[in-house]
């Protein structure tokens, strides 16, 4: 037990410099893309998962389209959308602004999957909501796996900060 505790600890100490490391690159980057694709990157890294996506919200189509991403084949960054409703994970932890773990996609009846799941044999996904201080939502942060993974608070917490992040580099895009 004590050489898990010990891998553990690394993995979160690691999962901490990462944090500490994107919020100081953010700060300093004015691009949002470049924000957002070194966030994907660094997500996937971080929690060991060959695919982590950002979602943008666009409210007159009601959908979430990739807007950036590490992983994917051609054609799913800035082309793929699901829609913004708890069909699938990502629309679910948009609408309820909470975030939504699935451990194994395969058993899970509860959602209509977009294709791109299935051609990239995903099996485990983490959803995060992003939303400002002022409760603008921006979209969602998603990982991706093709290995059922238990995930736990800690990986939220570290998504979380993430998702924090970047809502304040697209406020501040904004402005």
């Amino acid at each position: 037990a004590g050489h898990a505790r010990a891998d553990e600890i690394a993995r979160l100490r690691r999962q901490q410099a990462a944090l500490a490391a994107f919020g100081s690159y953010a700060l300093g980057e004015a691009d949002l893309a470049k924000i957002l694709a070194e966030a994907a990157r660094i997500c996937a890294g971080s929690l060991n998962v060959p695919y982590c996506k950002i979602c943008r919200y666009r409210s007159d189509e009601n959908d979430l389209l990739v807007e950036a991403g590490i992983g994917w084949h051609d054609g799913v960054i800035g082309q793929v959308v699901s829609v913004a409703d708890a069909s699938t994970p990502q629309g679910r932890a948009f609408t309820t602004k909470q975030p939504v773990i699935c451990e194994d996609l395969r058993h899970d009846t509860s959602y209509v999957l977009p294709a791109f799941y299935h051609e990239h044999g995903v099996v485990s996904t983490i959803d995060v909501p992003i939303q400002s201080m002022d409760g603008t939502p921006y979209g969602v942060l998603e990982i991706d796996s093709q290995t059922q993974q238990d995930y736990d608070e800690h990986d939220i917490a570290f998504l979380t900060g993430f998702a924090n992040i970047v809502a304040e580099a697209v406020n501040t895009s904004h402005r």
